[in-house]
């Protein structure tokens, strides 16, 4: 089994973290995370790939084991992106990344589009279309959590309650890959419970305005190299969950976008693939995690 080196770099004043799983001499594979996720939750991708790629899992700024920031915005994450391609002088890498961590990846490759080699893109064009009322209720739940984050209410008593929340928010999750991710995912606090290794402040990113899709359409417009998307054919119950996180009824069996939305989104990309992972919600890598390690390897092109 490949293992991993902790490695730091910065990106301007913080000091960011990366698992690097060896394997230098091969073409550079960098994971990008998404929003309150940390580089441990794709262990089983990066491990899958080691051993035709040098793979490096980021942990964004205010995520795992990288510092933390008064503030936060989407052009910092990929800032951290570009100074871990620019501190570890990949060329020509491949991207790969999750929900917000997709958005990043594209907008990046966007931005330089004569940096990466080719991208893939797991759930990441971003939400629905946006209903204000619902909006509303995510900006305030987002608050009501910082508040609580920040009043020190919000702790978890123990790896099992760790566990349990990770079970609720992600029913496919093995117990195995569900505890294992509890004891990696937390760290201790002073007063002898448990927290996520990420900034509470981190919510603010959801409460500080809605998601602008013609913007972020602009960025996949200039987008050169080819392009995985993957998509989780039961991705509907994540956006469709309620603000505390609660998968509604309607929610499981619907898709997130509907197709006309989909294809508008995915002919933005000029040189793409689309792969729709079946039994996979938003959390793919967790759900179907070896069928997103063959769709991945397929379009890399190694067998």
């Amino acid at each position: 089994m490949a293992e991993f080196n902790e490695r730091f770099f910065r990106s301007g004043t913080l000091r960011i973290h990366v698992r690097d799983w060896g394997n230098a001499g091969a073409r550079p594979l960098v994971i990008v995370h998404g929003l309150r996720d940390h580089s441990h939750s794709f262990d089983d991708l990066a491990r899958g790939l080691s051993d035709r790629f040098h793979v490096l899992a980021l942990d964004l700024r205010g995520h795992g084991d990288s510092e933390t920031t008064p503030y936060y915005a989407f052009g910092h994450f990929s800032l951290d992106l570009h100074n871990c391609i620019r501190a570890f002088r990949l060329v020509r890498p491949v991207l790969v990344g999750h929900s917000m961590g997709g958005e990043i990846v594209a907008s990046y490759a966007g931005t330089f589009p004569d940096v990466p080699d080719r991208i893939v893109v797991v759930e990441g064009l971003g939400p629905p279309p946006i209903d204000p009322d619902r909006e509303v209720e995510w900006t305030i739940a987002g608050y009501a959590a910082i508040d609580k984050a920040m009043a020190f209410r919000h702790g978890l008593a123990d790896l099992e309650a760790a566990y349990r929340r990770l079970r609720e928010r992600n029913p496919r999750l093995t117990e195995a890959k569900a505890r294992e991710l509890a004891l990696l995912g937390t760290r201790a606090r002073e007063d002898g419970t448990l927290e996520w290794k990420f900034d509470p402040m981190l919510a603010t990113l959801t409460v500080s305005g809605w998601f602008n899709l013609e913007y972020a359409m602009a960025f996949w417009r200039r987008v050169t190299v080819p392009t995985l998307l993957v998509h989780g054919a039961e991705s509907g119950e994540f956006w469709r969950a309620g603000p505390g996180g609660k998968v509604r009824d309607d929610g499981r069996k619907t898709p997130y976008l509907e197709p006309d939305d989909l294809a508008r989104r995915v002919a933005c990309f000029r040189d793409v693939r689309l792969v729709e992972i079946p039994g996979a919600g938003h959390m793919v890598h967790f759900d179907r995690p070896a069928e997103l390690l063959a769709a991945v390897r397929g379009f890399l092109g190694v067998s």
